[in-house]
């Protein structure tokens, strides 16, 4: 494997949106370093002929910045990194041990992850998900949504930082994929709420990721990718 072949480190890679995003790192030439914290699959089997591709186990919010020195080593040139990896679970403020737990996953581990990256790469860009439906009061989801919305503004925070040689955007997904604890009446129940009246792919997704990654004038952006669900009824 050539040294010099740039790369992206993509978090929670191994299935869903992280899988999707890795797909369209390679398809537009990078390597993909694919982080997993238990299980490689589907991913593994996806990628098994591939030398491209390399996975990396860990536990992230055991010291995450050792995922990015990991990354270093390989036989490529790391380029960008996707914060991928997240927490979707109930609970509110209530509930302060579960808030810390979503705030460690969701926003501490992108931001040392960061951090560390934007001290080893002398050039790249950094892509964070966050999510497109986080505004209002919701008491099943509070943390999750707070969580969202924190890492939104470190966002636009980070590309001030690190600009001029690190980008910083967010893509923020809508309905995209049915959650674990989702049915699929109730996924398709979401549709109308949404003016574009249907769910949207993860090829929207992977579109707008190229966008950001191709478009090099552009930092401090966060796309939502949700057909307007974020616009409420009118």
């Amino acid at each position: 494997m050539n040294q010099n072949r740039e790369a992206v480190l993509i978090t929670g890679a191994s299935k869903r949106i992280g899988l999707a995003l890795a797909t369209e790192c390679l398809a537009m030439g990078f390597s993909a370093v694919i982080h997993y914290r238990t299980s490689a699959e589907p991913a593994q089997t996806e990628f098994k002929e591939r030398e491209d591709v390399f996975f990396l186990q860990q536990e992230l919010c055991e010291l995450p910045q050792r995922l990015i020195e990991r990354a270093g080593e390989l036989p490529v040139t790391l380029r960008g990194l996707i914060n991928n990896a997240s927490v979707f679970t109930e609970g509110n403020l209530a509930d302060s041990d579960h808030f810390e737990q979503i705030i460690s996953t969701n926003v501490t581990v992108p931001v040392k992850l960061a951090g560390c990256f934007a001290q080893k790469v002398t050039e790249g860009w950094i892509v964070n998900i966050t999510d497109a439906h986080i505004e209002g009061i919701n008491r099943r989801y509070q943390n999750y949504r707070i969580s969202k919305k924190l890492l939104n503004d470190i966002t636009l925070q980070m590309a001030h930082l690190f600009a001029p040689a690190i980008r910083v955007n967010a893509i923020a997904p809508g309905a995209i994929l049915p959650a674990a604890q989702e049915t699929h009446s109730e996924f398709q129940a979401l549709t109308e709420k949404i003016p574009l009246k249907r769910s949207g792919s993860v090829d929207d997704l992977r579109r707008t990721l190229r966008f950001l990654v191709e478009n090099e004038y552009v930092t401090g952006e966060i796309i939502r990718v949700d057909g307007g669900w974020h616009l409420g009824k009118v």
